[in-house]
């Protein structure tokens, strides 16, 4: 692990099978840091025998994104409390304008320099990873085509607002992974 960045969080945005889980195991064995994921702290609260890890595993089961409030209070955490000197690898993160707007707040005023990289796939390529791969249940095809709507309802006007702020890189996801790393870590050294 020779790599620097000027980062402290790096952030993998696209829709559900992008390979944003892919690109962060190979960004954090290339330059260190510490995999978070809104998408791992919901799978873990799905098994949770409460109310609350009812309600989560019942909206992730569906293919909805998980409240605001409760995305944003686990970033939030990540960033001041759990990994506040650590390099972050963030997935699943910042999927809804106004949580996308609290971790550019929040960077901004803990002068912690960030980058977005959005991997861009088709609809189309979505259905074929997510068939193929068959991971779970937010692979079958109702729940792929809930969290499309949810990407498209939401998770692409927080692309569009790290865009503004000048933080966001489009990347083709759509070619093999070693392809998509070479990319990325252009962005990153």
């Amino acid at each position: 692990m020779d790599n620097k960045t000027k980062y402290k969080s790096i952030v993998l945005m696209g829709k559900i099978a992008s390979g944003k889980g892919t690109q962060a195991k190979a960004i954090i064995a290339n330059f260190g840091g510490i995999f978070y994921s809104n998408g791992e702290k919901t799978r873990t609260a799905t098994k949770e025998d409460s109310n609350f890890g009812r309600k989560v595993k019942q909206a992730y089961e569906e293919g909805y994104l998980m409240p605001e409030w409760l995305a944003s209070y686990w970033m939030t955490h990540a960033l001041v409390s759990e990994h506040e000197h650590d390099l972050i690898v963030f997935e699943a993160v910042a999927k809804k304008p106004n949580e996308a707007e609290m971790f550019h707040k929040i960077h901004d005023w803990l002068d912690r320099p960030y980058i977005v990289l959005n991997l861009e796939v088709s609809d189309e390529v979505v259905r074929e990873r997510s068939e193929a791969r068959s991971r779970d249940v937010v692979d079958t095809h109702k729940s792929v085509e809930k969290r499309l709507e949810e990407y498209h309802q939401h998770t692409a006007f927080s692309v569009e607002f790290f865009r503004q702020q000048g933080t966001l890189i489009d990347i083709d996801g759509s070619f093999t992974p070693e392809v998509v790393q070479e990319k990325i870590f252009s962005y990153l050294k």
